[in-house]
């Protein structure tokens, strides 16, 4: 309460009582002494109720119990349920609640308000730390386990035949087995080429041609065959007949060439050939699955990964390079979409509704709460401090009143007499 405004009716009560007793002490014969007489006698008289008035909302004047003083305390429950009645059901009821809150467009002031916090230091350190702490939070373990069952499902389901299959019929249509063959021939061209393979191609040949044994004339012609050619001209010899054929055999209408990959083909088309091949494939899956500790290469492959992601969003430039422009771009697209906007903004306004009509009722056990936290003598105290200045002037303005409703009851006083 006021300090001023009680002193100002503490001070006029008192000049009204001044006031009466001393016009005791002048002489009543003059008229403006009855005048003032009967002015300060109603002020005094006014001022007096209006303080017993005020006081008894509060207390019992001047301690003494008299019935029907003291209002508040006596009635605090009251006083207590309807102040939060009033609360709860008028100012703040669901339904002010509601039309105050359907005057603002709700999901487009969150995300203008997030959108302008996007460029501050504060928002681009926190962006920063939840990225961090996302990653930090991934299991790892769990992931590389389940990539493990997955990619096991993935190899226990391929049909290596349906495989094998696909393979071959892609490879003849991109014609990968005549590069294949072309590989091989370049390979053994540059074998053949080499002098170390030439020499034992020569030598070979003397070898097999001396252990050779025929009767005769043959027999003659052969010794002056191996005599007249050495291991040089033999080898010789061999590797231009060798790289002769290589050469017929790279020309695509070449006869030999179409009867090898043909032969090849076959081959490769023969079902007993393609199920040894799908067997041996199959052999192979199960090798990879029993032996290649998948879950432990998986999970050291998400380690390197989360490493690299926890660098880069450590980095000073994360932000504003990437975290921000891709936030902005997203709430761009959402004010942009009308449909997605309104949606959102009913949702948002539904899940409120539903939070509302469930917890108004909170706002009168919050008030409950607070009043109840304060005994009498403090709560009349907070009482008076907020409301005590207007009290104080009922004072006033009743001894105010009083002494001109005095003055004009000796007025009629002396005309009557």
């Amino acid at each position: 309460m006021s300090s001023n405004s009680k002193h100002t009716a503490t001070v006029s009560l008192g000049v009204m009582a001044v006031g009466f007793a001393g016009t005791l002490f002048l002489d009543g014969s003059q008229t403006w002494v009855r005048f003032a007489q009967s002015g300060f006698e109603a002020g005094l008289v006014g001022g007096l109720a209006d303080w017993f008035a005020v006081t008894a909302l509060f207390r019992h004047p001047l301690g003494i119990p008299i019935p029907h003083t003291a209002l508040l305390p006596k009635n605090r429950d009251k006083v207590s349920k309807a102040f939060i009645s009033t609360i709860q059901d008028d100012l703040l009821s669901k339904k002010s609640i509601m039309d105050k809150l359907s005057q603002v467009p709700l999901v487009m002031r969150l995300l203008k308000g997030a959108e302008e916090q996007l460029g501050t230091d504060g928002a681009k350190a926190g962006i920063a730390s939840l990225c961090e702490y996302i990653i930090l939070q991934i299991p790892l373990d769990k992931l590389a386990q389940l990539g493990e069952r997955e990619v096991e499902k993935l190899l226990q389901t391929l049909d290596m035949r349906s495989m094998l299959n696909n393979v071959l019929e892609h490879a003849y249509a991109r014609k990968y087995d005549e590069r294949v063959f072309d590989f091989v021939l370049d390979l053994a061209e540059q074998l053949v080429m080499k002098e170390e393979i030439r020499d034992r191609m020569g030598l070979m040949a003397v070898q097999a041609l001396s252990q050779l044994k025929t009767n005769g004339f043959m027999q003659f012609a052969m010794n002056a065959f191996v005599g007249y050619f050495n291991e040089d001209k033999l080898g010789s010899l061999i590797q231009q007949f060798i790289l002769s054929g290589i050469e017929g055999l790279r020309m695509k209408e070449n006869p030999n060439r179409k009867a090898v990959l043909n032969a090849l083909r076959f081959w490769l088309d023969n079902p007993a050939n393609k199920d040894g091949i799908s067997s041996e494939l199959d052999n192979w899956k199960e090798q990879l699955l029993s032996q290649w500790n998948l879950n432990e290469k998986l999970l050291e492959l998400l380690q390197r990964l989360q490493e690299k992601a926890l660098a880069w969003v450590r980095d000073e430039s994360f932000a504003d390079a990437y975290a921000i422009p891709f936030v902005s771009g997203i709430i761009s697209k959402m004010e942009a979409d009308t449909e997605m906007m309104n949606k959102l903004e009913l949702t948002l306004r539904e899940q409120i509704a539903k939070w509302i009509e469930s917890n108004h009722h909170k706002i009168g056990a919050l008030i409950q709460e607070n009043i109840d936290r304060f005994d009498d003598e403090t709560l009349i105290s907070l009482m008076e401090d907020k409301v005590g200045k207007d009290l104080q002037w009922i004072r006033v303005n009743g001894a105010i009143c009083g002494f001109l409703i005095g003055i004009v009851l000796a007025g009629v006083k002396w005309a009557i007499g």
